[in-house]
């Protein structure tokens, strides 16, 4: 073979290698490991995140049977109701509003189980809780669940969403056994389970009725030792870039800031408040999404850091808020909003944010409380000259958090709590005012 053959080959064979790796790259598809979700960026998480169901709950729940009423606000009886009648098939949505006739009748009527609500709740965020798929009823809103153990059929039962607010009424037929089971294991035992109390039905006004413990009751005061939590916490939560954040300190308070926003810290009420001025309020937002938005702000940061409960909503302000609730199922109020998270939101994103920065994880000492009935409580804001009855919304039990300036104690006494025109008050012995709690 001589030296021209053998040159010849050679570039042969350059040539076929360089056109095969042309093609190879022509043609090359590089292989990437598919993100699962591109928003769930790690980050920082103050505690854990929460699901819906443990953020909207009721707050009451009723039995009227003959003419006795039972209630109980104990979490886990209201856990183990609403686990109980998550399980039920709800079909064949109705609107039933004009056929109800009056409501306040209606929800108080004996053979009612009637779930009451802090707030009136969005369909469309609650109906994976209780497996609703009629896209006709997304709609809706309801502020209490009332089932009816009066009118069952050999199949049907029937399970009310009711409006008060809005004076509105929807249906849902269910399979009649799990009504009669619901009234054998649940509605039946009221008298005998000792998570229920007895409670008065009174009168208001020829309109208006309202239900108050019958009975005295023991309480407990608690003391729980403050946990901080690390003010660069919520820094490196809040802030889009937390290393150009400039920190300025004054006394009891201290201040972080970047070019837009600003978040507050105050050490004698040990609130933070966070503000981005460069939004402004969306006008357009409903009241599904700005919960869902408010519930997922929280989330993103792990921003729950006690057992808060959805508890008010206003789609014209844009404000959602929610409130410290103690293990057993007493709201905890404080004028301050050192027991509540307050989101007022923004086109784009969040307005103002303002909240506590602890927790209530070590508690360290209990004393007994004595509180009078419902019924006397009533009687005492009847005779009241600046309350007019009828404007009366709830009497509940709740606590009231306290902190001395410096103390590392918070202390929650129970007290009496009146729902009036919108607003919570506290009844204080002898005191004609109270302490004003809750969106307006």
């Amino acid at each position: 073979m001589t030296f021209e053959n053998i040159k010849t080959i050679l570039l042969t064979i350059l040539v076929f290698l360089s056109i095969s790796l042309t093609w190879r790259i022509w043609t090359y598809q590089p292989h990437y490991d598919t993100m699962e979700n591109p928003k769930m960026v790690p980050g920082v998480s103050i505690s854990d995140q929460k699901e819906i169901k443990e953020i909207i709950k009721p707050d009451q729940i009723y039995y009227h049977i003959n003419d006795a009423h039972y209630g109980t606000l104990q979490m886990n009886e209201v856990d183990r109701i609403i686990r109980e009648i998550s399980r039920w098939n709800f079909e064949r949505f109705e609107d039933v509003s004009n056929q109800i006739g009056d409501l306040s009748d209606f929800i108080y009527e004996k053979g009612k189980a009637q779930i009451v609500f802090p707030e009136r709740i969005p369909m469309e965020i609650y109906k994976n809780i209780l497996g609703i798929k009629d896209k006709d009823a997304f709609g809706i809103a309801f502020d209490q669940i009332i089932i009816d153990l009066n009118n069952i059929t050999k199949e049907n039962g029937y399970v009310y969403f009711v409006s008060i607010e809005k004076q509105e009424a929807y249906r849902f037929r269910v399979n009649a056994s799990f009504i009669l089971n619901f009234q054998e294991d649940y509605f039946l035992k009221a008298s005998t389970n000792r998570n229920f109390a007895l409670y008065t039905l009174e009168n208001l006004s020829e309109e208006r009725r309202i239900l108050v413990r019958t009975d005295p009751i023991t309480m407990y005061a608690y003391n729980y030792l403050l946990d901080l939590i690390p003010t660069t916490q919520f820094r490196d939560a809040l802030f889009r870039n937390p290393s150009f954040v400039q920190r300025n300190s004054t006394g009891y308070s201290e201040e972080y800031k970047d070019s837009s926003t600003l978040l507050s810290v105050n050490y004698e009420t040990n609130t933070i408040l966070y503000v981005n001025p460069a939004q402004e309020k969306d006008v357009t937002a409903n009241s599904s999404n700005l919960l869902q938005r408010s519930i997922d702000f929280v989330n993103g940061h792990g921003g729950w850091t006690g057992n808060y409960h959805y508890v008010g909503l206003d789609e014209i302000e844009n404000t959602v808020l929610f409130r410290l609730y103690d293990i057993s199922g007493y709201p905890i109020f404080n004028n301050n909003g050192m027991s509540e998270i307050l989101q007022i939101w923004g086109q784009t994103g969040i307005y103002q944010y303002l909240r506590n920065n602890f927790s209530l994880d070590r508690r360290v000492e209990s004393t007994e409380v004595q509180l009078m009935s419902g019924v006397g409580i009533l009687e005492i804001l009847k005779a009241r000259e600046d309350i007019e009855p009828e404007f009366l919304q709830e009497i509940a039990i709740g606590y009231e958090m306290t902190k001395v300036a410096g103390d590392p104690l918070i202390h929650l006494e129970p007290s009496w709590y009146y729902k009036y025109k919108d607003q919570w008050w506290n009844v204080k012995a002898g005191d004609e005012g109270g302490m004003d709690f809750g969106l307006e």
